[in-house]
């Protein structure tokens, strides 16, 4: 299993073409500098009005297989 840690911060305006489905991955950078694509829809849950924002955990399986993604605050 593998860990990856990051922030995002990102407005509701911004969001929408990954919530409509026009956008299908949204690309972050963790903290250690690592570029992950991770697919948008498992961002939905955490649009709220103000946006998208806090810090999260990605956790995926040793062959990079998602497995959840949590805002940790």
């Amino acid at each position: 299993m593998n860990k990856y840690y990051f922030s995002l911060n990102v407005s509701y305006e911004r969001f929408l073409p990954f919530y409509q489905g026009q956008v299908d991955t949204v690309q972050v950078v963790d903290e250690v500098g690592r570029r992950i694509d991770i697919p948008a829809k498992h961002f939905r849950q955490f649009l709220t009005r103000d946006g998208i924002l806090g810090k999260f955990e990605l956790i995926t399986q040793v062959d990079g297989k998602f497995i959840t993604l949590n805002r940790i605050y």
